[in-house]
């Protein structure tokens, strides 16, 4: 399976209870690792300079293919998680991206981080691929005076008829629907074009919503950094999903990819297919 996904790569200095660490990351990152691991071959198209050559290397050693278009800065996050969340100061920005065909892919992963996915670019990213995943969180922040804040996406109907799946966090819900019920939201949502989407709660679990809805349990572990959680979801979510058309599989398969990257700081945890389908057969019994 070729697997692309589409995002600036960021540097981020994380900041948790446990202490404070830099690492190089953003959805690219951390979406990219997990479709290697779960077996796929991963692209990155991204946007950045100099500073990342050493991450690309990392990234291109691990066997991922990186596109990388040149800009002056980088896009750069301070997150700091506490018992009330997670809170995030924007350093610098890279800008736009523009697509660029690297050949068929089976999957293609919007996973941007802040404002740099056009409309033009989805739109040429959906005749490239067979399955096209989207997470909002890119189209729902904003900066005030470098705090990142979350606003309405204004401009979601234009997106969202060109989406397969969704992926939504439970702070973002009210930034992209105007229903409070979950299952309204969901319908909302599919309504738009939408065929699955994925509402995620961090510890409480998920909701997946296609052709029913179905409740998704986390599988319990250690949490160490949050960071990328929602990425290697959304990522797990979109391969298993590719496979097997099975919203519930693919959420339970999605749940136990996201409970290894907790465990550690970054992407340093980001498990194999062998490792996830152990757990998955866990949670499976569970649920």
């Amino acid at each position: 399976m070729k697997f692309l996904v589409i995002g600036n790569l960021t540097k981020d200095i994380i900041k948790t209870k446990q202490g404070e660490k830099i690492t190089f990351g953003g959805s690219s990152s951390y979406s990219s690792i997990t479709a290697k691991k779960l077996g796929c071959q991963s692209f990155v198209l991204s946007r950045g300079n100099e500073e990342f050559n050493d991450w690309i290397d990392f990234l291109e050693r691990e066997g991922i293919k990186v596109e990388l278009q040149k800009s002056k800065k980088i896009t750069s996050f301070v997150n700091e998680y506490t018992e009330f969340g997670r809170t995030q100061e924007i350093l610098s920005y890279a800008g736009k991206i523009e697509f660029k065909n690297l050949g068929e892919m089976d999957v293609i992963h919007i996973g941007p981080v802040f404002d740099e996915i056009t409309l033009e670019c989805v739109k040429k990213a959906r005749k490239n691929c067979k399955l096209l995943s989207l997470d909002v969180q890119g189209f729902v922040r904003k900066s005030v005076k470098g705090k990142v804040e979350k606003k309405f996406w204004k401009e979601r109907e234009k997106f969202l008829k060109y989406v397969d799946l969704l992926k939504v966090s439970a702070d973002e819900i009210t930034s992209v629907s105007n229903e409070i019920n979950y299952e309204d939201v969901c319908k909302e949502l599919v309504d738009l074009g939408v065929k699955v989407v994925e509402l995620t709660f961090g510890e409480k679990g998920s909701i997946v919503f296609g052709e029913k809805l179905h409740k998704i349990p986390v599988y319990k572990t250690k949490v160490i950094d949050k960071t990328g959680s929602g990425d290697v979801y959304s990522t797990a979510f979109a391969i298993r999903y590719f496979e097997t058309k099975d919203e519930l599989n693919s959420g339970l398969f999605a749940s136990v990819a996201a409970s290894f990257v907790v465990e550690d700081f970054g992407t340093n945890n980001i498990a194999e297919r062998d490792r996830v389908e152990e757990r998955y057969q866990e949670l499976k019994v569970i649920q």
